[in-house]
């Protein structure tokens, strides 16, 4: 009810004339809607310039790229890069914003609900109504789908149904510097919060009053909400299926963002751009004003996005045990292998069974001693083909031919032959 009465007040009539029957009306409810993607690219541009800072950075960045383009995880070389890291001046947080940079990149749509951290003390006002079932429904959604292994069953049930193979797949990301914390959680945030905004839309178009399209749209996000991030959380690890008709390795992680971004991505430009539509053609009072409703669509927007950042916080408390306790279930039941899809010393792609998935999990996700990610140096990685060099195979150095004696040198090299000769004679 606050909204509607918070929303309402910022186009009274009594404060502005807004007429739908104006021209002009569509042009302010476009200004509206696309001037925070507008505001967010100069933000993503500061962003680039502030992990970017010197050339150190970018020599730093270049070394990470090169062991994730080699399918190393940054685990087996942790020694190795803090060692440049203390050589180059960088301290832990610098090498985890840069790390975090190239394992979680940010693009436009994590900078358009970035001014959520601005405003967040004017929608606390709001947001506050849906914290409050927050942390219960959380708990639910965990032992429902964790604790009654659902989650597990769906997953068997898209392996005998697609006839994938379930394997294990060394997490690249394993042991990364944390840097600034956040940006993990922000790199998986968009979905969360634009599944607020779509249950936003879907409920603006049910014959209800506006207090009871809030309450079920409410209720509709924290509901999807709480199933994405314990999901997200949970298949956060090695997990991934083997497709061998298409000759590809997809993680369950993977899967997740492949289902839920094209179906909100497309999903939200279609209702906002029908709604937008239906407002100017029919208006009305309250939600059915298009100045009220692109106002209300940043509300809800940036509304999710400090309920977005809470539901994260609060499933990274427990995210250790979801994710062990899922990953114990899969194991149990399946028994998958451990895969290494790395680049030989031939400059081939080699995908090879490394050991048991069970048996990496019980060694704190740690190689086994005798295998290669074991025992393998940064000096012996640095030697191998890179395809980070613009495209293009840089080859280790090959040893120069000898080259021929000269006329000059041959008697004495000669004279020097036939002493050795004459001494094992002698011998």
């Amino acid at each position: 009810m606050k909204t509607v009465l918070f929303i309402n007040a910022l186009a009274s009539p009594t404060i502005v004339n807004w007429s739908a029957d104006d021209p002009s009306t569509l042009a302010v409810v476009v200004i509206v809607l696309v001037s925070p993607m507008l505001l967010s690219i100069p933000t993503q541009r500061f962003w680039k310039k502030r992990v970017l800072k010197s050339e150190i950075h970018k020599k730093y960045r270049k070394m990470v790229d090169g062991i994730l383009t080699h399918g190393y995880p940054l685990q087996i070389f942790r020694s190795s890069l803090d060692k440049a890291a203390r050589g180059w001046g960088l301290d832990e947080k610098e090498q985890g914003r840069l790390e975090s940079d190239i394992l979680y990149p940010l693009n436009a749509m994590h900078f358009l609900i970035l001014p959520s951290m601005i405003l967040w003390p004017i929608l606390s006002i709001f947001a506050v109504i849906l914290i409050l079932p927050l942390i219960p429904l959380l708990r639910f959604t965990e032992w429902v789908m964790i604790d009654k292994k659902v989650l597990a069953g769906i997953v068997k049930l898209i392996k005998k149904y697609t006839n994938w193979q379930l394997i294990g797949v060394p997490k690249l990301a394993r042991d990364a510097r944390k840097g600034d914390v956040w940006i993990h959680a922000l790199h998986r945030m968009p979905t969360t919060v634009f599944l607020g905004l779509f249950a936003y839309l879907i409920a603006h178009y049910l014959p209800w009053t506006d207090l009871h399209a809030l309450i079920l749209a409410s209720l509709v996000y924290l509901i999807l909400a709480s199933l994405a991030i314990i999901t997200a959380v949970a298949i956060d690890g090695e997990l991934a299926f083997a497709d061998n008709a298409q000759r590809r390795i997809i993680p369950l992680e993977t899967i997740l963002q492949d289902l839920l971004t094209p179906v909100v991505g497309v999903g939200l430009l279609l209702l906002i751009g029908r709604q937008v539509f239906l407002t100017i053609t029919y208006p009305g009072d309250g939600l059915q004003n298009p100045i009220i409703f692109a106002i209300s669509i940043m509300v809800v927007l940036y509304t999710a996005t400090i309920v977005g950042a809470l539901i994260e916080w609060a499933a990274g408390r427990r995210a250790k045990i979801i994710r062990d306790t899922f990953h114990r279930t899969i194991i149990e039941d399946e028994n998958p292998e451990l895969y290494s899809f790395i680049r030989d010393p031939d400059g081939r792609l080699h995908l090879k069974m490394t050991c048991m998935l069970k048996d990496f999990f019980d060694n704190g996700h740690r190689f086994p001693e005798q295998s290669l990610e074991a025992s393998i140096r940064f000096e012996d990685l640095m030697v191998l083909p890179s395809l980070v060099e613009e495209g293009v195979v840089t080859l280790p150095p090959k040893k120069p031919p000898r080259k021929p004696i000269s006329s000059a040198v041959a008697p004495v090299a000669e004279a020097f032959k036939d002493k050795g000769d004459d001494m094992s004679e002698d011998e």
